[in-house]
């Protein structure tokens, strides 16, 4: 029928000219014509069926078809599908429904009457005669052998319509039989859809349901689908959407899924989903048990519809959505990072999605409660997975028990566990085990009992976005106690303090004069080839120096720890270069101190190299004070130069000595006083542990050893080298002198021997030599003062480099020690760049980062 609602004639005589061939045969021309001329003359007489199929759906049609002809066999089936493809490819929307109509009405028809739809289509006019019609029929039905004797055709409600009684009462009752079959054609659709939307929400596909192997999102059958109307197409898809998020959150419980969580915490984590499931699949349960009860009882009142399904699985929806959701942020994380990612969801606006993240934490970190249990009483870990945010390092040796056989894993912190938190679980649990196997001490953690209990109980309270729990206080109450149980032991009995105060003293060079002491002794060893050195031999005059210092009342202590360190020689080394003092203690205060050594080493040898040089000037100093009376025959001869060397020695001595008064003062005694300070407010170890580590840290910049004052070494090291070469050149100087001395010696003992001969006088001869040599002498005194000149512009040089680099450095302390060494301006006079970043602005510049950093 056309949008007319008027009969589509010509597609009407190619369906009778067709079917008429198929049946009538040789005979099917005349059965055509007489057909023909039948609906030509009553034209009216197929209004009732047009109106009909322009009425009905072509899908509700389609599926009627379907479902008569698969009730006779699979292969009727098959063979209308492919037709149904083609006849889609070839007619429009409005043609294929008058079609289809017909197609059903012949289908639906018995076998024996193959021509019955088409009577009813032409027998509804009272005045046509109907033996005519019966009569052509017959003969067609004989003649095909289908069995002509039946004159009466079925009705699509089962009743017996003859071919001569059509009437209006007749005609309204086949339209309400022909509704209620519409009716009940729907209801059975829809009973099919609401199937396939239960085994959809299970990840089961269904007649009109297919799922994509690789994404899980279910799709119209490209067949069965073409049958629906958009409106069951639409809500049939939006409730296969259950479905897709119930595939997607059954794939990180399923063992064969490269999504499923491993770990204790994934395991935790499944089990969560596992309950949401099983309530999930409850649901689905009683979903099915009311269709089913609704296909046995039939029709009725409150049916089960595509719409009340939805209704039901709205919420259900939302939940697998959020589950797929928060289980996709979990995928590929373990232990306290799955912990984070579910965490990150509980402060979400929605209720909902906050109840199922907590309940997913709380069943993720059952794992976490069980080791910190484990952790905070008894200080173990059982951590098979490598989850716990805090591991065990195995391969640790004795001397790095405390400083390395514990520590925390960044990635694996909870987000819901603060880092002062972190570090104090930390604390707590190193603390049992260092007191259980370094110190011996196996008494009970306090408050043992009540927080297993409390971490039993109110797990909760971790998670928790304040830090004033009862669980929090426990912790923080544990971690005081284990922590100054520790303190106290170190402090107390193995006395960590006093041996802090011998390094600093003897390691450091801070005690009375045992440096110089020391010193003195050592020098003519340690000139002497590495190779040529014993370490017993340094030792006894280690000893000895500490016992001619001011501390003897701590000689037997320091000497049980003390010792000498040779550092690893290299060709041409002397004793200088490998000589260093050690402290070397025992029981539990190796675990600390060992990791520092290396430390203490460094500074020592910095310190000590810088002694030398001191005691180098001091050497320089007396030498030039005793030459002053022994070279007094030659002092005209050699005036300039002394004071030359009297004058650059006093520069270095002025430089090392305030150096000296630096380091030792300004640097180490204010760096540990400050160190004291915090050992006495210490709570726990590592709090003495970080404030020694932060003394050593000012003693490195202030010696300038780390690497923002690598500058600053190296130019003491031109201004040593200096020094060093002044050494040398007052020891050639010297020799020189002495020869002199002993020329003059010689020659006047030539003259007393001459004159006791009674020769009085030399011979031209060895005046001649004598002249030589004072000219010899003159010459090299020449050299001498050129080569001491040279030394001095060279030293000058370096510590105007020094001073500038002081000047400018952005530590409030240098300037001031750039002002110090040069007291009388002396080398701001000779460099024009200390002039500006010693002005105001330097200071300003100086204020300005001091501010900075408070």
């Amino acid at each position: 029928m056309n949008r007319n609602h008027q009969p589509n004639f010509p597609v009407i005589y190619e369906l009778l000219k067709q079917l008429c061939q198929n049946l009538a045969g040789d005979r099917s021309s005349d059965v055509l014509k007489e057909v023909t001329r039948l609906i030509a003359n009553k034209p009216n007489s197929i209004a009732h069926h047009g109106g009909t199929s322009a009425a009905a759906n072509e899908s509700t049609i389609v599926a009627r078809i379907n479902r008569l002809l698969a009730s006779r066999s699979q292969t009727s089936v098959n063979v209308f599908n492919g037709f149904y493809e083609e006849l889609i490819s070839m007619t429009e929307s409005q043609q294929r429904t008058p079609i289809l109509e017909f197609l059903f009405n012949l289908a639906d028809s018995d076998k024996s009457a193959s021509a019955s739809g088409l009577q009813v289509d032409l027998r509804n006019d009272a005045g046509f005669a109907a033996g005519t019609l019966d009569n052509m029929f017959s003969k067609i039905s004989v003649d095909s052998g289908i069995g002509g004797s039946q004159r009466l055709m079925k009705s699509r409600s089962g009743g017996m319509v003859t071919g001569s009684t059509g009437s209006l009462s007749d005609s309204r009752a086949m339209v309400a039989d022909d509704a209620q079959l519409q009716n009940a054609d729907r209801n059975e659709l829809e009973d099919l859809l609401i199937q396939d939307v239960i085994y959809a929400c299970t990840g089961i596909e269904g007649k009109y349901l297919r799922k994509n192997i690789v994404t899980g999102e279910f799709k119209l059958d490209h067949i069965y689908g073409r049958n629906l109307n958009a409106s069951d197409a639409g809500m049939l898809l939006r409730l296969a959407e259950v479905g897709f998020f119930y595939n997607q959150v059954s794939r990180f419980i399923n063992p064969k899924s490269d999504s499923y969580l491993m770990g204790n915490f994934g395991q935790g984590y499944i089990t969560a989903l596992q309950k949401e499931l099983t309530n999930y699949y409850g649901l689905i349960a009683n979903l099915q048990e009311n269709l089913d009860r609704q296909r046995q009882a039939g029709d009725g009142a409150e049916r089960m519809t595509l719409v009340r399904t939805l209704v039901w699985l709205v919420e259900p929806m939302e939940r697998l959505q959020w589950l797929a959701l928060i289980s996709e942020a979990c995928r590929e994380v373990k232990g306290g990072a799955l912990a984070s990612a579910i965490h990150k969801f509980i402060w979400h606006g929605d209720p909902m999605v906050c109840t199922i993240s907590r309940e997913l934490l709380q069943s993720a970190c059952i794992p976490l409660q069980q080791m910190l249990t484990q952790w905070l009483t008894d200080g173990k870990i059982v951590d098979p997975h490598c989850e716990f945010f805090i591991e065990e390092l195995t391969d640790v040796g004795y001397n790095r028990l405390w400083h390395d056989e514990f520590r925390l894993r960044s990635t694996m912190v909870p987000s819901f566990i603060s880092d002062t938190l972190a570090k104090q679980i930390l604390v707590i649990g190193k603390s049992i085990n260092f007191l259980r196997e370094v110190c011996k001490d196996r008494a009970p953690v306090p408050e043992r009992t009540d927080l297993k209990k409390c971490l039993n109980e109110h797990l909760n309270y971790l998670y928790s976005p304040h830090s004033n729990t009862e669980l929090h206080i426990l912790i923080d109450s544990v971690y005081l106690k284990t922590s100054k149980r520790v303190l106290d032991i170190v402090l107390g009995p193995h006395q960590l303090y006093d041996h802090l105060k011998a390094m600093r003293d003897y390691l450091l060079l801070g005690q009375g004069h045992f440096a110089d002491v020391l010193m003195e002794n050592l020098k003519e060893k340690l000139d002497r080839p590495a190779k040529d050195i014993y370490q017993q031999e340094l030792f006894s005059i280690v000893a000895a120096a500490v016992r001619k210092s001011a501390a003897e009342q701590e000689e037997p202590t320091v000497l049980n720890y003390l010792d000498v360190h040779f550092l690893s020689p290299c060709e041409g080394d002397t004793g200088w270069d490998v000589f260093c003092l050690t402290y070397k203690v025992q029981g539990p205060l190796v675990t600390i101190f060992q990791p520092v050594q290396c430390t203490y080493r460094a500074l020592f040898k910095q310190l000590w190299n810088m002694k030398r040089f001191e005691f180098i000037l001091y050497g320089i100093w007396r030498n030039h004070m005793l030459s002053t009376r022994c070279f007094k025959p030659i002092a005209n001869d050699i005036s300039v130069i002394k004071q030359h060397l009297q004058t650059y020695c006093s520069k270095m001595i002025n430089i090392i000595t305030q150096m000296q008064y630096y380091i030792l003062f300004e640097v180490i005694e204010c760096s540990w006083e400050q160190f004291s300070a915090r050992v006495k407010q210490a709570k726990a170890l590592d709090d003495v542990l970080e404030a020694h580590d932060k003394f050593l840290e000012r003693i490195r910049t202030g010696i300038f050893l780390d690497q923002s004052t690598h500058l600053f070494s190296s130019c003491l090291e031109q201004i040593f080298s200096s020094v060093r070469k002044l050494d040398e050149w007052q020891i050639n100087f010297y020799k020189l002198c002495n020869r002199e001395m002993d020329s003059r010696k010689e020659f006047d003992d030539y003259i007393k021997s001459s004159e006791a001969k009674g020769t009085y006088g030399v011979n031209a001869e060895r005046a001649l030599e004598r002249d030589e040599e004072l000219q010899e002498f003159e010459a090299k005194l020449m050299q001498c003062q050129k080569a001491l000149n040279a030394i001095g512009v060279e030293y000058e040089n370096s510590v105007g480099h020094f001073l500038y680099q002081l000047a400018v450095s952005p530590m409030e302390s240098l300037p001031q020690l750039c002002m110090r060494l040069d007291y009388n301006e002396y080398y701001k006079h000779r460099d024009e760049r200390l002039s500006v970043p010693l002005t105001f602005q330097h200071m300003r510049k100086s204020m300005a980062n001091n501010f900075g950093r408070k």
